[in-house]
């Protein structure tokens, strides 16, 4: 359902403001419908989720709803996720919500006024929080390694939205021991975009992170690993796709030697000869795997998986205000429900709530 309702709402992305959107934005607040910075407006249709979210009179809520009111100045800032297709689309974690908004100046005729609008909500995730790095995986458990030394037999170069899901990722391809426990490995983390049903966001973190620093880091990991490694033999490092080109970009910083390092490349996406050559001149050992077709299936299967995994919370907000998802949207529109008040009152009058 709640895939339904975010594809509605972004049909309607680029039309704010004109006669094809009949979504009813009003005033979030009384604070945000001043002349005193931008104006902040949100669809009356989010109402019972945000019903759903606040239903306690708690600290929690009159900072968030305080939060939120503070877009009118910090919009667009420093702190939000950018959509990588839509300059003007942005996403803010407040609290445990996920704020997704647009940024609008009035022009032409049918234009809505100038201001923030509020389009979406969704409960927020740990996407984009973990920096990149070395990280060891140990009996189940992660942690970061700060002197830069791989000292396990095997490795990786991840890239992925989560730290957890890509260790949970990388378990699965380290596989077990004889007694059934997970096998240790290091791993070499670079954080990608977060990527839902609202869009594909750049992160700040993303946007001032650089692939030449990441990659200067990456030769760091391999160079201290060569002459600090403890165990004889050597590491081998599984490399996948685009990662592959932060180790092409990393060559130049390397060591002359690298005979501890064992590197297997699978469905590179680099100039994997010169790669190759290169390391295998400083006495690293190489291997790949070069099947295109793997790579395509691998990614068509994770972009039907979002597309079929349900947003639990909207969910359980849909069922408990009796909503569907052809009704979210269709029960307003400006002709038959026009709501006088702002959307902070509107939700109160929903809860009952009385202290916020």
């Amino acid at each position: 359902m709640s895939s339904i309702i975010a594809t509605n709402r972004r049909k309607l992305a680029y039309e704010l403001g004109t006669k094809a959107d009949k979504r009813q934005f009003i005033p979030f607040s009384k604070n945000t419908n001043t002349n005193n910075g931008r104006k902040v407006f949100i669809d009356a249709a989010l109402a019972p989720l945000f019903a759903h979210f606040f239903q306690a009179d708690d600290a929690n809520t009159i900072r968030i709803v305080s939060k939120i009111e503070q877009l009118s100045a910090v919009a667009g800032g420093i702190t939000a996720n950018t959509n990588v297709t839509t300059p003007f689309e942005y996403m803010e974690n407040i609290g445990e919500l996920a704020i997704y908004y647009q940024l609008h100046s009035k022009s032409g005729e049918n234009a809505a006024e100038s201001g923030v609008y509020i389009t979406g909500v969704k409960r927020s995730s740990e996407d984009g929080q973990d920096k990149a790095g070395l990280y060891r995986s140990t009996d189940g458990a992660t942690s970061s390694i700060t002197t830069g030394v791989a000292e396990y037999e095997q490795g990786f170069v991840k890239a992925h939205s989560q730290l957890s899901k890509a260790v949970s990722d990388l378990q699965d391809v380290a596989g077990t021991d004889g007694w059934g426990a997970p096998n240790s490995f290091n791993f070499f983390y670079i954080p990608t975009d977060i990527e839902n049903e609202m869009g594909l966001w750049m992160t700040p973190d993303s946007r001032a992170m650089r692939p030449s620093a990441v990659a200067k880091e990456l030769a760091g990991v391999l160079s201290e690993t060569q002459k600090h490694r403890s165990n004889g033999t050597p590491i081998k490092w599984r490399i996948e796709g685009d990662t592959v080109k932060f180790l092409q970009l990393a060559i130049e910083h390397l060591p002359n030697l690298l005979d501890k390092h064992h590197f297997l490349l699978v469905d590179s996406v680099a100039d994997t000869a010169q790669i190759v050559n290169t390391l295998e001149r400083r006495g690293a050992k190489t291997e790949g795997k070069f099947t295109g077709n793997s790579r395509a299936l691998a990614a068509a299967k994770a972009s039907a998986q979002r597309s079929a995994t349900p947003d639990s919370a909207l969910e359980k907000a849909l069922t408990k205000t009796g909503s569907s998802s052809n009704t979210a949207l269709s029960n307003y529109n400006p002709t038959n429900q026009s709501i006088k008040s702002s959307f902070i009152e509107y939700v109160k009058n929903l809860t009952g709530t009385l202290a916020w």
